[in-house]
């Protein structure tokens, strides 16, 4: 059996958990967004596929349905993908990088309400390019990293939909503090008190409260691309996981990271194309833990060609 990563974090690929179904295969190379996990019984996962609506994954992973979307979203890129409740109610929160949108749609892909662009100064010039990347969901309040566009974070009150705050910005100084190159994922950290947000081309994780004040910033191996970041707890350990779009050396396939979630030290690195022998996993776009009774997993994409993939910790 072929592993990848340091014990304890080493991981095997399950291609047996590569259920697509039939319908999606001449998507999946379009494949550019994120899973959202819901942890509610027999929640499943979700994500987004361009051509085929959104897709629901099976809690055992082993089948997967698509949910069909009205026809002027099916073709969309929903490049994140994100669950919460709010009004009692399960949600998705999806933003279109190229639609200058946010959509957030019921479990079963009816459209709830659709956030545009953002209501502040800063985008009031259409030359203020928005296209939204990644949400983080934290009570009623959503943040909405515009890792395309002008790389502002701004936040909204999901039940009254209205604007309340925005912060960040560009920048191409990988040493400046509080600005992104590309604020291209994040989540709430593990407390629940800071936004931990990957600024990919600068190879770095920003914080911040959740009144927009920069904390500080942990770097990860230079030349990495975090595309997000996503925690768990694991066995008494805090974790946290980064899919990198490329890696240090030019020259090799990009690896997936898995850190300690309190000094983001890296404790181990998966090689899903080196050692795997996964043949699309050039570039990691997404990845997300996943817990199913006793074991974890993985659930990946690659990007460019777009590819989704499977792993599960074996030591």
């Amino acid at each position: 059996m072929k592993v990848s990563g340091q014990s304890p974090f080493v991981f095997a690929h399950r291609d047996d958990l590569r259920t697509l179904p039939k319908k999606t295969y001449s998507c999946e190379v379009n494949l550019h967004g994120g899973f959202a996990v819901n942890d509610e019984s027999d929640g499943g996962i979700y994500y987004g596929m361009p051509g085929s609506g959104i897709i629901r994954i099976s809690n055992d992973l082993k089948e997967q349905e698509i949910i069909e979307l009205p026809n002027d979203l099916n073709s969309v890129n929903f490049h994140g993908t994100k669950i919460c409740t709010f009004d009692n109610k399960r949600r998705l929160i999806l933003p279109a990088n190229n639609e200058e949108k946010v959509v957030v749609l019921s479990l079963d892909g009816k459209v709830d309400f659709i956030l545009s662009r953002p209501e502040f100064e800063e985008y009031k010039e259409q030359t203020a390019v928005y296209k939204p990347t990644d949400t983080a969901i934290i009570g009623n309040d959503v943040y909405i990293a515009d890792g395309y566009g002008s790389n502002y974070i701004t936040k909204v009150d999901l039940t009254t939909q209205k604007w309340i705050s925005i912060f960040g910005g560009k920048t191409e100084n990988p040493e400046m503090p509080g600005l992104f190159g590309t604020a291209h994922g994040l989540n709430p950290s593990l407390n629940g008190q800071y936004l931990s947000i990957t600024d990919r081309p600068h190879s770095r994780l920003e914080h911040f409260t959740l009144e927009g004040e920069f904390k500080e910033s942990f770097g990860i191996p230079s030349g990495s691309k975090p595309c997000g970041i996503d925690f768990i707890e694991w066995k008494g350990r805090s974790l946290a996981l980064i899919g990198s779009l490329d890696d240090p050396d030019e020259n090799r396939p990009a690896p997936i990271y898995i850190l300690d979630a309190e000094t983001y030290e890296v404790l181990s690195t998966i090689r899903p194309k080196e050692d795997l022998k996964i043949e699309l996993a050039d570039h990691i776009h997404n990845t997300v833990w996943y817990k199913h009774k006793n074991a974890l997993y993985l659930i990946c994409q690659a990007w460019n060609p777009g590819y989704y993939f499977v792993l599960e910790l074996v030591g």
